[in-house]
């Protein structure tokens, strides 16, 4: 860890330039120089065109932190933390991405210090993801999400739903539907049947695969500012709860950026033992994993995931693993 502490602004927690020019690097994928250039460079557009710099910040974090439960997997405690400096490490430092709390929680940081006027939301999930408005169940509250103003334009920007997630801010207006790709996504305010009281009319984010598919909602969130203490219960939920998707399936993906970096252009992603990428529309599988070794190796291969041996064994017995033989792999230091 690069024992650089956070700081706090109004009691909440922000990162020291040490610790943007490091972000900065990450998701530039360039040398602490011109990590310190591109800091600069946001933080003059932060004045000058503070839309733009947020549309560029969401791009790049989704294009380099994945959407992952690895920790829950591959490690000793299998655990995930909340503190600033420990999603810092995980995330900036290690690359190992993270799911909504985290790689959100980790935006809203970044936002924080560099002045954006926000607050922290939460979101009821979709327990099915099909479409139709009789399939319209959801969780508790179990999703994070940021409300941004900008010139009192209000966005909803999220960084943590994986590959069904929303590509860039979205204005929280019920106007045209969104591109992403050939895919789109849209904010619209309904009456859902899980409210007893009608004038309840919660956002509600969805998305479709092509112009011509039905809508799918993905989740619903209302105007109303969470605190930490209320991310504390959504992250036990999702990391202990033996009904919780992120316990019982394992998962990493992540956002690829088109050729100009100025858009997405498609997803990588690892699921159980599948490699496959899906880009601009057309889906294809890489690689089928056959063991442990291979998701290790596959891992690195595509995502640059270097995970230690003790990481390694702490998925043994688990039923999220491949295979059961393990005579060597993992067991050097």
């Amino acid at each position: 860890m690069s024992g650089i502490p956070n700081t706090r602004m109004n009691g909440l927690p922000t990162f020291t330039r040490e610790q943007l020019v490091e972000y900065f690097n990450r998701t530039y994928q360039c040398q602490s120089d011109v990590g310190e250039r591109k800091l600069n460079e946001i933080e003059q557009l932060v004045k000058s065109d503070p839309r733009e710099a947020l549309f560029s910040l969401q791009r790049r974090h989704l294009a380099t932190f994945p959407f992952s439960n690895l920790v829950l997997h591959y490690s000793q405690h299998q655990s995930i933390s909340l503190d600033p400096d420990v999603l810092f490490h995980k995330m900036v430092e290690r690359g190992l991405g993270g799911y909504c709390v985290e790689n959100t929680g980790l935006l809203a940081i970044v936002l924080r210090t560099l002045g954006f006027k926000f607050y922290c939301g939460g979101a009821r999930v979709s327990k099915n993801l099909v479409p139709g408005p009789e399939n319209a169940k959801f969780t508790g509250f179990s999703h994070q999400v940021l409300i941004v103003t900008i010139k009192d334009v209000k966005y909803m920007v999220d960084v943590g739903f994986g590959p069904q997630g929303p590509t860039q801010p979205l204005v929280m207006n019920e106007g045209e539907p969104v591109l992403s790709g050939i895919a789109q996504m849209s904010l619209v305010r309904k009456q859902l049947s899980i409210n007893t009281d009608p004038e309840q009319r919660p956002w509600v984010y969805q998305f479709r695969k092509d112009p011509n598919s039905e809508w799918v909602m993905a989740y619903c969130f209302y105007e109303i500012e969470f605190i930490s203490e209320d991310y504390d219960l959504m992250n036990w939920w999702a990391s202990k709860h033996p009904t919780s998707p992120f316990t019982q399936g394992f998962i990493f993906t992540k956002f690829t950026l088109n050729k100009a970096e100025d858009g997405i252009d498609g997803v990588l992603m690892l699921l159980k033992n599948i490699v496959k990428r899906n880009h601009n529309g057309k889906a294809e599988i890489l690689k089928t994993l056959r063991s442990e070794e291979e998701r290790v190796a596959a891992l690195k291969e595509f995502f640059d995931v270097h995970l230690q041996p003790m990481e390694i064994r702490g998925i043994r017995g688990k039923s999220t693993e491949i295979a059961k033989a393990y005579e060597s792999f993992g067991d050097s230091s």
